[in-house]
């Protein structure tokens, strides 16, 4: 199975990608890899889709307050499109499985995560909102131990592939 991965961005061009275009390229073989260790029965299907928006801080503000009642901007949000219940249930209808909708806000990033070099941050806020498509979460500590550790993988493979791209 091939992961379809599409990177939109305003049409104004507010906010530039952080990465080039190959980076995307290379974080979209990443994370196929990771789709197929993490959910084995999404084989059946030929392609799987998952779109990644970046926003400005009041697009992103807007989206954040419309759907999760918080007024104020962030670095990521994620739409899943198979969740019931807590857990990852794709249905079989087509070829193409469609995981959801990950949305960046770039201006965020350095605000929110201090710590780390923007690549990091950006690799860490898009592994953390792949898994969000897949019904990881962090809602208790025994989940968060498992999605913190998985995230930090997928993260160094991400920096890895960013680096190689690059």
């Amino acid at each position: 199975m091939r992961l379809e991965l599409h990177v939109d961005v305003p049409e104004d061009g507010e906010p530039q990608s952080p990465v080039p275009l190959s980076a995307w390229e290379a974080f979209a073989r990443v994370l196929e890899d990771e789709l197929s260790s993490l959910c084995p029965d999404t084989a059946r299907y030929e392609a799987a889709e998952l779109s990644v928006s970046l926003m400005g801080p009041e697009e992103i503000r807007a989206v954040n307050r419309d759907y999760r009642e918080r007024d104020e901007a962030t670095d990521v949000l994620s739409f899943p499109l198979w969740e019931e219940e807590g857990r990852f249930v794709p249905e079989a209808m087509t070829e193409l499985l469609p995981l959801g909708d990950i949305l960046i806000c770039p201006e965020e990033l350095g605000r929110l995560h201090g710590g780390l070099s923007s690549d990091e941050v950006l690799c860490l806020v898009l592994a953390h909102g792949f898994l969000h498509l897949l019904a990881w979460d962090h809602d208790t500590e025994e989940r968060e131990a498992a999605m913190w550790a998985r995230q930090d993988a997928i993260k160094r493979r991400l920096l890895n592939a960013l680096r190689e791209a690059l």
